[in-house]
C-alpha cells in the first residue's frame, strides 16, 4: 500500500510496535507532535498516562482490537493538546489516528483554567445529534425481536440484546453531556437517607458478583434529606462503579452514613490500591481517565450534582485504601434552594 496517501490527512497517523517503537507517522503527526521512526510512542502521553493508562490501553487492544476516546496528548511545544483518538490493531501493530480538536487546544491542565464554554457548546450538538438516532435504532432493534420467527430466536436474540446493551452506555453519555449543559434541574423530595442508602447499595452488590467483593456497610443516620434521587443515585453509582473497578479480583467496599452537627456525610471506602497524588489531583478534570474503557466524565459530573445539593465531594486515598466522601447539609425545603447543575 502507498502510504503517501496518509501525508495528505488532517488527521494524524502513528504506527508502533509490540515494543511501543514508532514505524511509521504521517506528515501531520510529525509537523505537530515530533513523531519520528523509531521514537517511543508514549511520548506524546502526559507522564501520569504513560505508565497506567498505556498498559491498560495495550490490554484493551489485545483482547477486543479497537478503542476510541478523547484524551490529551502533548505536542512537540510541551503543550498539552486536546483529541479525540481511534486506535486498532493491525496484526503485530497498533495505529493511532489523532484528532486534534483545535476548540479545545487552549485548555489547560489547572481546573481553575479551564474553559468550559468550549466543552459545553461541543457537548450540545453531541447529545443532540445521538438522542434520536440512537432512540430510533433501539426501537428497530425491538421490532426486529419481535419478529423473529422462533427458529431463529435462540440463535439471534442475544446478538440483539448485546447491542442494545452497548446503545444504553452510548445512552449514559449523553444522559452526562445534558448535565453538563445545565439540562438538568434538580427535583427535590424528602428521603429516608438511611433507606434510600441501602437501596443502592444493595442494587449495585447485586449487580456486581464477577469478583470476589466483601460488601459491607453501616447506615444509621436516622435522618432525612432533600434529594434529587435520579441524579444523587448517578453519584452513588458512579463511586461504587470506580471502587469495584479498583480492585483487581478479590477486596473490600464499606459503605457508611453519619451525622455530624448539621451535616450527613456519606463515605465509600474500597481497598483497591489507592490513587496517587498526579491522579488525585485529576479526577475532576473531563475526559481524565485512567481506565481506557471510561470517557472520563462521572466524577466530574459527580461534583457537580453534589454542588447543586449545596454538598461537598471529597476524595482521600492513603495506605493502598481510596475514601469517597459526600458532605451534605440537613436542611428544610424551605431553606433549600434549588439550583441548576453550573460548571461556568
Amino acid at each position: 500500500m502507498n502510504v503517501e496517501i496518509f501525508d495528505f490527512l488532517e488527521s494524524c497517523i502513528v504506527v508502533f510496535d509490540k515494543n511501543n517503537k514508532v514505524v511509521y507517522s504521517n506528515a501531520k503527526a510529525k509537523e505537530r507532535f515530533n513523531i519520528k521512526v523509531d521514537a517511543d510512542v508514549r511520548n506524546i502521553f502526559q507522564p501520569d498516562d504513560r505508565k497506567i493508562f498505556f498498559e491498560n490501553l495495550l490490554d484493551v487492544l489485545n483482547k477486543e482490537g479497537t478503542y476510541k476516546n478523547f484524551i490529551r496528548f502533548i505536542d512537540k511545544n510541551e503543550k498539552i493538546q486536546f483529541c479525540y483518538i481511534n486506535v486498532f490493531k493491525n496484526s503485530e501493530f497498533f495505529v493511532f489516528e489523532i484528532i486534534v480538536l483545535s476548540g479545545f487546544s487552549k485548555l489547560s491542565l489547572s481546573q481553575k483554567n479551564l474553559n468550559y464554554s468550549y466543552l459545553k457548546y461541543i457537548s450540545q450538538g453531541i447529545a443532540h445529534v445521538l438522542r434520536n438516532p440512537i432512540m430510533s435504532i433501539s426501537g428497530f432493534l425491538n421490532l426486529i425481536k419481535k419478529k423473529l420467527p422462533n427458529d431463529l430466536k435462540e440463535e439471534i436474540e442475544p446478538y440483539i440484546e448485546s447491542i442494545q446493551n452497548e446503545f444504553s452506555k452510548i445512552m449514559k453519555v449523553v444522559l452526562d453531556i445534558e448535565i453538563i449543559n445545565n439540562a438538568s434541574e434538580l427535583k427535590l423530595e424528602k428521603v429516608s437517607i438511611d433507606e434510600f442508602l441501602n437501596s443502592a447499595f444493595e442494587n449495585f452488590r447485586k449487580e456486581n458478583t464477577a469478583k470476589f467483593i466483601d460488601y459491607s456497610y453501616n447506615f444509621n443516620c436516622n435522618s432525612s434529606l432533600f434529594l434529587d434521587k435520579k441524579l444523587f443515585g448517578l453519584v452513588l453509582e458512579e463511586i461504587l462503579k470506580n471502587a469495584y473497578e479498583s480492585i483487581e479480583e478479590k477486596g473490600n467496599i464499606f459503605m457508611s452514613c453519619q451525622k455530624e452537627d448539621n451535616n450527613i456525610i456519606i463515605s465509600i471506602k474500597d481497598n483497591g490500591g489507592g490513587i496517587d497524588k498526579e491522579r488525585l489531583s485529576m479526577l475532576f478534570t473531563p475526559f481524565y481517565s485512567t481506565k481506557p474503557k471510561n470517557v472520563g466524565l462521572g466524577l466530574f459530573i459527580s461534583k457537580l450534582i453534589v454542588q447543586a445539593h449545596k454538598g461537598r465531594l471529597r476524595i482521600i486515598s492513603r495506605n493502598n485504601t481510596t475514601t469517597v466522601k459526600l458532605i451534605l447539609p440537613i436542611e428544610k425545603r424551605s431553606r433549600m434552594r434549588i439550583q441548576r447543575l453550573n460548571i461556568v
